[in-house]
């Protein structure tokens, strides 16, 4: 069972949960005071608040609807002050401080092959538009704190985009075809290094047979421990590390091999992947 997660703050993802029940769903009854839908094994849930800050969800509607979830999906705004036309996929939780929504030090398991088949979508679609939309990855950054396999699905950066029926309806139907997709288990990593938009590690899941789980940006590794290395490659599904070394500080990256020594982890970088 697949939950889908939208947000009334968020005119993007109010705009993406337009487009996906333009078909035919049943709506059973409410949670926490707003409709929710059923179609299939899917269940869509709209809360009040920014869903980054929504715990929990997939423990709540578990009870709710009394069966068991494999696997949530946040349909979302992406906000950035360069104001670029963006579409992004990325993993959830915290590797540091809780700024924004979520556990400190808490990670939430990563959906890789779910992702990457997102992206592809997301990649498909955007070619079909006049408007120029970057597709990329992102890292694992923000909230909320969930204990069942999660991904975000975005549209960036601005107002313009949030509310662009084109950009709404690419989302919506990389969503509806990842919940028809049979995951192939591939190759996974772990990545260490680079930046948000972690552009290296979008290209390898492009042009590899790869899957990513958690991103971990070069500025986020002063925050990395060996149990938080150690807590990403498990819910990850890896014991493979893959470093951009371009954007690894040279003592952070003696210290990430010797964890990976002792986690028996192998490393290798992006270009021997």
């Amino acid at each position: 069972m697949r939950l889908i997660v939208s947000s009334k703050s968020d005119p993007a993802s109010m705009n993406i949960r337009e487009k996906l029940l333009g078909s035919s769903w049943e709506c059973p009854g409410e949670f926490m005071g707003n409709p929710y839908h059923r179609k299939g094994d899917d269940i869509l849930i709209t809360v009040e608040e920014h869903h980054i800050y929504f715990d929990e969800a997939d423990r709540m509607v578990s009870t709710l609807i009394e069966e068991d979830l494999d696997l949530v999906v946040f349909i979302s705004k992406h906000a950035s002050k360069a104001g670029i036309h963006s579409l992004t996929v990325h993993p959830v939780g915290n590797f540091g401080k809780a700024k924004f929504g979520g556990w400190d030090h808490m990670l939430v398991p990563p959906a890789p092959e779910e992702m990457r088949f997102a992206l592809g979508r997301l990649r498909d679609g955007a070619k079909k538009v006049k408007k120029n939309y970057q597709v990329s990855l992102e890292v694992t950054h923000h909230g909320p704190y969930l204990t069942t396999p999660t991904y975000y699905i975005e549209i960036g950066s601005d107002e313009v985009s949030w509310t662009d029926d084109e950009a709404g309806e690419i989302v919506a139907a990389a969503v509806r075809e990842q919940g028809r997709y049979r995951t192939k288990r591939l190759k996974r990593v772990v990545c260490l290094g680079g930046g948000h938009y972690a552009p290296h590690f979008t290209d390898m899941v492009k042009e590899k047979e790869v899957s990513v789980g958690h991103l971990i940006p070069g500025w986020a590794l002063k925050d990395l421990t060996r149990d938080g290395l150690q807590t990403a490659l498990e819910q990850s599904g890896t014991d493979l590390v893959c470093v951009d070394p371009g954007g690894i500080e040279g003592g952070i990256f003696k210290t990430i091999k010797a964890w990976c020594g002792q986690l028996d982890a192998e490393i290798v970088e992006v270009s021997d992947i």
